[in-house]
């Protein structure tokens, strides 16, 4: 299914699978610098979850929800949907009032030089325990901000050639940023401004998804994936920090995050088939076909994979065999991005296994054999494509308005939390 790449693929390669694909909606435009031909949301319109006719069906971000490390009980980051990142202060636990927003109406945030132009946001923000600090990275304006958790101030650390879609890998103070124009960089956030080491993919197409940082037997890697079908792993300490370890290609581009857990790396492609790979290696160990594209992030707990393709089916796969471990996928029947969200249950027996469908409707599964348990349609809500979190007995939803709504567990209930009516 794929082959192993010693160095960066030829550049005679024919033409790709986004190539052929025509655009289904006009690209909307943002001011500010110039950037490279290829826009994010140009190779979106390639993928059937986010088929639309015109710029307002446009997803303005899909970052997630994210509650506050130092006051989880009381406090979450959420984008808005409107360019903004708003830190949510809990009133009662059923309303929202905003503490801070970034950037303010007027484009500005203390601390910053410089009206900052409209930025929409994908990849989920990130807290950083030693400086107290959210790392937020802009599409649209190509940086990586780093906000006081009281909002104080924000500063710029890093500012890219290109844009963020990808989500970003933190380790202690370094932060592994992947970017439109194909490129990794390792910045140090107490040293911004320049980045420690860049490696270049020397691609015309994308990375989406979000890196992985994995330990191995050769040393930590951190494994990227793009939409030409490269994996690849670059090694980030000693001397051959920022050099590739190995490369590998399939036949069809990857959109999705990487997943990781002992030793092995997992990637769901455009060809229907997420693989199983030796993470120090890039070697097959297994791989397993779904019946459509594979996007979303896999979600690992306990020796499973919980993943999904765009014709709504939601797959239970055993991450050291690739055997399913369900008799049949679950079909949701509408089309998936978020993540699943695996839930314990209190007595002890099988977990249960949320999954958010695009259109609103939320499914509850047994984990162990996929079977529902309940199903709760969130009326008002337009377009639930950023991944959910769990707060006490409720599961934490934000829609591409920037709604964010609490959806009480083992009831059918919902409360919108913010902005209040």
């Amino acid at each position: 299914m794929f082959h192993v790449k010693q160095s960066d693929r030829d550049s005679g390669r024919g033409t790709s699978w986004v190539d052929a694909m025509p655009s289904l909606f006009h690209v909307k435009q943002w001011p500010g610098k110039r950037r490279r031909a290829g826009l994010l949301l140009a190779l979106v319109a390639a993928v059937p979850l986010l088929v639309a006719c015109d710029v307002a069906d446009q997803p303005d971000g899909w970052a997630a929800p994210t509650l506050d490390p130092v006051e989880p009980e009381t406090r979450l980051i959420a984008p808005t949907g409107e360019d903004q990142v708003v830190a949510v202060q809990l009133l009662d636990g059923n309303l929202g009032s905003a503490v801070w927003e970034f950037p303010d109406d007027d484009g500005n945030f203390p601390g910053l030089d410089g009206e900052i132009e409209p930025v929409a946001f994908y990849a989920d923000p990130v807290w950083v325990e030693s400086t107290d600090e959210w790392l937020l990275a802009g599409y649209s304006d190509g940086a990586l901000y780093a906000v006081r958790r009281d909002g104080e101030s924000a500063r710029l650390v890093f500012d890219s050639e290109d844009r963020f879609v990808a989500d970003l890998v933190v380790d202690g103070t370094r932060v592994y940023l992947a970017d439109t124009g194909y490129r990794v960089y390792a910045v140090d956030i107490e040293q911004p401004g320049e980045a420690v080491w860049i490696w270049d993919g020397g691609s015309d197409l994308q990375i989406w998804g979000g890196p992985a940082l994995v330990d191995t037997e050769r040393g930590r890697l951190l494994i990227v994936a793009g939409l030409d079908g490269r994996i690849t792993a670059i090694n980030v300490d000693g001397d051959l920090a920022g050099r590739s370890a190995w490369q590998i290609e399939i036949e069809s581009g990857i959109a999705g995050s990487i997943g990781a857990t002992d030793g092995l790396v997992f990637v769901g492609g455009l060809d229907r088939t997420l693989y199983g790979l030796d993470a120090a290696t890039g070697a097959q160990i297994w791989a397993t076909e779904a019946s459509h594209w594979l996007w979303g992030t896999p979600l690992i707990r306990d020796g499973v994979i919980y993943t999904t393709d765009l014709r709504g089916n939601v797959y239970a796969i055993d991450a050291l065999t690739g055997a399913r471990r369900w008799l049949q996928p679950f079909a949701v029947g509408d089309r998936i991005r978020a993540q699943p969200l695996y839930v314990e249950h209190e007595s002890g027996e099988s977990g249960i296994l949320v999954i958010v469908a695009r259109g609103g409707m939320i499914h509850q599964l047994n984990a162990t054999d996929g079977s529902p348990l309940r199903q709760f349609q969130l009326e008002g809500a337009k377009d639930l494509m950023a991944n959910a979190i769990l707060r006490d007995d409720r599961i934490l939803v934000s829609d591409e308005d920037g709604v964010l709504y609490a959806v009480l567990l083992g009831a059918n209930q919902a409360v919108r939390l913010y902005p209040q009516n």
